[in-house]
């Protein structure tokens, strides 16, 4: 029912992100945007099947900085149970690679995450609170966390400098 209430154009980034595995840069030659916009859709989609974003607001600012710093202790640690602890059990993590399930898989990944982990920076990424990784001053990943019961249980990952950019990114002062 959810995806008969879509546009055209957001169905069908949808379609081919999340269900067939697209990526990105292929959903965008398809629907006429951009890879950033691509991806913006299938989010924007994915939370309103999830309940229209309530999960992203889950918990106060605080409560969502916290479970982030965890994440990227974890990461920067290189240790997969405490991140598997910050992980919901069914945490979907998407990326240009297409879909990972489950929180083992999730956590082994995020492993893989470590060596961009200690250039990272907390960030909202287009509204949701997230990390962003620099390399020679230069955004070059970006992850957007959807929380629920203080635990992660989406990731959106975006990577490479142009894609990145495109995204609406805020930093918080402190």
């Amino acid at each position: 029912m959810v995806l008969e209430g879509l546009g055209a154009e957001e169905r069908l980034a949808y379609v081919l992100h999340d269900l067939f595995g697209l990526p990105p840069d292929e959903t965008a030659r398809v629907t006429g945007g951009s890879p950033g916009d691509a991806a913006r859709l299938a989010r924007r989609v994915r939370e309103r099947i999830r309940g229209g974003g309530a999960a992203r607001a889950d918990g106060g600012p605080g409560r969502r900085r916290a479970v982030v710093g965890r994440f990227l202790a974890a990461a920067r640690a290189r240790d997969a149970r405490a991140l598997a602890a910050v992980l919901a059990p069914d945490v979907v993590a998407y990326s240009e690679r297409g879909p990972v399930h489950g929180a083992p898989a999730v956590a082994e990944a995020a492993v893989a995450f470590a060596r961009l982990a200690g250039v990272a920076r907390p960030a909202l990424v287009d509204g949701s609170v997230g990390l962003v990784a620099f390399l020679a001053g230069a955004p070059v990943s970006a992850v957007a966390f959807t929380l629920r019961h203080d635990r992660i249980a989406v990731l959106d990952i975006t990577t490479g400098e142009e894609r990145v950019r495109a995204l609406e990114l805020a930093f918080s002062e402190d």
